[in-house]
């Protein structure tokens, strides 16, 4: 993506300031994801040579249930604690940002609640598809109760809000670092796959009580709740019911890729073909990790610009990151080409080479998803969130419908190939909308979250 030549001068302060900011807190976040990356690398490597090919498979599917059932329910809040956040604080607003933010934590709650019995009733369901025994099952429910118990978008958002993403950071290493040890308990006892699932479930619970009480402490932000503070605080933020809606469903069909794949490579290949899929995605990912990450850091940073319809500064930051995340895509596609199958062997094991051709295409799903990860922080601090809602949708459909078309006739390696061929439907109808903004200079900050929404989305309770 480009932007007008007067971009291109040289750098006003305020966009000094603005990479300033972006990289103090680029580099606090990838410490923590540093250390993430290499835990999880590790923990990743001893829970699939401590299982096998065959029990990694089906803990791979236990786990992705319960990431599916927390990716339908949880709202992913922390972005309308940023969007409308920026705004009270650039007015002073203290009172009303103490609103929004009791606002968001209690529907945060509601959705845990809601989804904790979606999960214990889905499994059931998904037993049927997966065949799983009635052990598995209960196994199954209770792990993706806990997992959607342990909510921390809130807490999240405010830390992200006030520009503290050193504690986040710290707060992040929690989940990895249990996990870690954990394993290396679950492995050493021979446990088996419940033991293993009940770490992953552990560390979770864990980082959500860690955010929490850093985010109170740290920050002595009131959150004031109630029905009338409820009332209030929709009032306040013009159209959040309608951002919040569309947001979150933007992010749950973005984080259903993997989970969708994993689900039905296990349903049609077995368990073993869902852990290599899910080993080669995890891989993939990793890789394009500490790029991704420079989004949590960007989206607040627009979401100041936007409020303070600074769109000069706007438009160098992202002419500067869309050039850095292109050059990167190019490099993970190369690495997972060539030193692909070493990796594999290096992290999983030797017994997991087979997931190489898996791991080389998702690989470049990840690279598209990477080369044009601005566009969507962009869109959202504008309130454009429709477009990035109606991309995802259509994107997912045609995902679903490739994988039943390709599953069959190439098993796990057509299911790759359908993540490709679906990232690149979502990416690209987002182009056009995000030079639109850069080049008429942006929207305004109140009136975009309400006035640049579809009316009539697909908005089913999550």
């Amino acid at each position: 993506m480009t932007i007008a030549a007067n971009h291109a001068a040289t750098p006003h302060p305020a966009h000094r300031a603005v990479f300033a900011r972006i990289g103090k807190n680029v580099a606090w976040l990838l410490g923590g994801r540093g250390f993430t990356g290499v835990a999880s690398l590790a923990y990743l490597a001893i829970a699939a040579r401590a299982m096998g090919p065959q029990g990694f498979g089906e803990f791979t599917l236990v786990l992705v249930y319960g990431q599916l059932i927390a990716n339908l329910t949880q709202f992913q809040s922390w972005q309308g604690v940023i969007r409308y956040g920026a705004i009270h604080m650039a007015e002073q607003r203290e009172d009303r940002l103490a609103r929004l933010l009791g606002f968001s934590a209690s529907l945060d709650i509601a959705c845990a609640i809601g989804g904790a019995l979606l999960a214990i009733v889905g499994s059931w369901i998904a037993g049927a598809f997966l065949d799983w025994s009635t052990a598995e099952q209960i196994r199954a429910a209770l792990f993706s109760a806990v997992l959607v118990l342990s909510i921390s978008a809130t807490p999240t958002g405010m830390l992200r809000l006030k520009d503290r993403f050193d504690l986040l950071a710290y707060a992040q290493m929690v989940s990895p670092l249990v996990r870690l040890i954990g394993s290396i308990i679950a492995w050493a006892a021979s446990d088996g796959v419940g033991a293993f699932l009940a770490v992953w479930a552990a560390a979770m619970l864990f980082q959500s009580i860690a955010i929490w009480a850093i985010a109170l402490l740290s920050t002595r932000q009131t959150l004031d709740f109630g029905v009338a503070e409820a009332r209030q605080a929709i009032s306040e933020n013009p159209g959040i019911w309608r951002f919040m809606w569309v947001t979150n469903l933007s992010s749950c069909c973005g984080l259903l890729w993997e989970q969708i794949g994993t689900l039905a490579v296990g349903g049609a290949a077995g368990a073993t073909a869902a852990g290599g899929f899910r080993i080669a995605s995890r891989l993939a990912k990793a890789i394009a990790k500490p790029v991704q990450t420079m989004s949590k850091v960007i989206y607040p940073e627009l979401a100041r610009l936007v409020a303070s319809k600074d769109h000069s500064t706007l438009g160098q930051v992202m002419t500067r990151i869309t050039l850095v995340a292109a050059g990167l895509a190019l490099l993970i596609m190369l690495i997972a080409g060539f030193g692909g199958s070493a990796l594999l062997a290096i992290v999983a094991g030797p017994d997991y080479r087979f997931a190489h051709m898996m791991l080389f295409l998702l690989a470049i799903a990840s690279a598209i998803d990477l080369a044009g990860f601005a566009i969507e922080p962009l869109l959202n601090a504008h309130g454009r969130a429709g477009p990035v809602l109606a991309a995802k949708i259509v994107g997912l459909a045609l995902y679903a419908g490739l994988l039943a078309w390709l599953l069959p006739l190439y098993g796990p390696v057509g299911a790759a190939v359908a993540t490709i061929i679906g990232m690149a439907l979502v990416k690209i109808p987002l182009i056009a909308p995000a030079w639109r903004l850069l080049k008429r200079g942006g929207a305004r900050p109140m009136q975009a979250a309400t006035s640049a929404l579809p009316r009539s989305p697909s908005t089913a309770a999550i």
